[in-house]
């Protein structure tokens, strides 16, 4: 029996015994924070049902308050919307999923204001000196 032959059967063992490199899909790792500022999110293990999720809440007061928090959350709420209230104040919620260990440490943004938008392009013109050609 070669070297070769000796590897394949190492191969063929761990496969008969159930030792496969491949790793077993377990409980997420997900970033945990309520919706109090500033947020210092700790990692903690979710239940078998459930993903990571950031929880985006408007005012619905004020639409330009937002709040956010980060956390497990059981995979049937992901594409529903919900409702929160903090500092007695009502929030409409919408949630982000997804599916990997730690995936939800980035904070959302607000989509931006659509005059703030317009201004924006404009502004990077003059700064430029685009302006000349005006």
């Amino acid at each position: 029996m070669g070297p070769s032959s000796a590897f394949l059967g190492v191969l063929f063992l761990s496969g008969t015994l159930g030792l496969t490199t491949s790793p077993a899909r377990g409980r997420l790792r997900c970033y945990t924070c309520s919706f109090a500022k500033p947020c210092d999110p700790v990692p903690r293990e979710c239940r078998e049902d459930e993903v990571c999720g950031v929880s985006v809440g408007t005012s619905e007061q004020k639409e330009e308050e937002v709040i956010e928090r980060k956390g497990c959350l059981p995979r049937a709420q992901c594409p529903l919307l919900g409702h929160a209230t903090y500092w007695s104040r009502s929030y409409s919620l919408r949630h982000q999923c997804c599916e990997q260990d730690l995936c939800n440490a980035a904070a959302s943004q607000p989509p931006p204001n659509l005059p703030l938008m317009t201004l924006l392009p404009l502004a990077a013109m003059i700064g430029w000196g685009v302006h000349d050609f005006l």
